[in-house]
């Protein structure tokens, strides 16, 4: 390989990187990326992140106090728990944006104008714990306020992937929520280790995903509700396949984390988007081989 094709190579991976928060097309209407990971680690067990490493979370504030987390999807949509805004009024929801310590730094704020919440939550069994929250206006995007990507449905079982939780929740029971961004990593059970944790098979649904360790010690807490459980694509962009649900404390033994599972409402949640504009995670380059020819022997 000559020098030329080596300086090729280096053009087009510095194209690559340049381009990530910019310009790939889903529909033809959308010009942006999803999913991208700011640079850079609550939450039970976790690491505070780095400054905007998760730019599409988002702090939801009542009463001027932090009570749960959603995750920006567009320009004009959050996704978020149906117990976090159930019985609540729009005009009783702030959403704060861009913010690492979210009560100082954050970059935006904005009213709710509509609760879309899943018509069949069951408030007992916190089955189709699931809504999406409309701005009031929308928001634009930058390094700091990024929307995360959804999955596309081809992949319904995540089972064994290690997902990404972030939010401002406790750090233990009984403990304050935090400052700042916290967030943890937890492998993603299969419904049959979830059936053997200590809940019992007939509190889990298929609407449901178990993640979490065994062992405990790990987990989100009270405050995390509504935001993402994420899984990094193969191009690196994250995707959120749950939302934060329930569990029994935080952090216990045999007892993990409960979250939505966003897959199995993919049509729910684009019949209300309508004709919203989703971004798309940036393509996987082509091999190495596709822009380097090599000489015959």
């Amino acid at each position: 390989m000559n020098l030329i094709s080596v300086s090729i190579v280096l053009l087009f991976v510095a194209t690559i990187t340049a381009r990530e928060l910019n310009k790939f097309s889903r529909n033809g209407k959308c010009d942006c990326v999803c999913g991208v990971r700011g640079r850079g680690n609550r939450i039970v067990g976790g690491y505070e992140a780095t400054p905007h490493e998760f730019p599409w979370t988002v702090g939801l504030f009542r009463q001027g106090k932090l009570y749960c987390g959603a995750s920006l999807i567009s320009e004009n949509f959050l996704l978020t728990a149906a117990h976090c805004v159930d019985g609540i009024s729009p005009v009783e929801i702030k959403a704060y944006f861009g913010g690492h310590n979210i009560t100082k730094d954050y970059t935006e704020m904005r009213r709710i104008k509509k609760i879309h919440q899943h018509e069949s939550f069951n408030i007992f069994s916190f089955d189709n714990d699931i809504a999406l929250l409309e701005l009031a206006k929308g928001i634009k995007f930058g390094p700091k306020v990024q929307p995360a990507c959804l999955p596309d449905g081809s992949v319904r079982e995540f089972s064994g992937s290690e997902g990404i939780v972030a939010g401002w929740g406790r750090l233990a029971e009984k403990q304050q929520t935090s400052m700042s961004l916290q967030t943890v990593t937890v492998p993603v059970w299969s419904r049959e280790e979830c059936a053997t944790a200590g809940y019992g098979s007939k509190r889990i649904t298929e609407n449901m995903i178990c993640s979490g360790y065994v062992e405990g010690g790990k987990d989100a807490c009270q405050g995390d509700s509504g935001g993402s459980l994420g899984i990094p694509l193969p191009t690196g962009n994250i995707q959120i396949i749950g939302v934060v649900s329930w569990g029994r404390g935080c952090g216990r033994k045999n007892l993990p984390g409960i979250y939505t599972n966003v897959v199995n409402y993919l049509p729910w949640i684009n019949r209300r988007l309508k004709n919203e504009c989703l971004c798309s995670p940036r393509p996987l380059p082509k091999t190495f081989s596709d822009f380097v020819t090599f000489p015959d022997n």
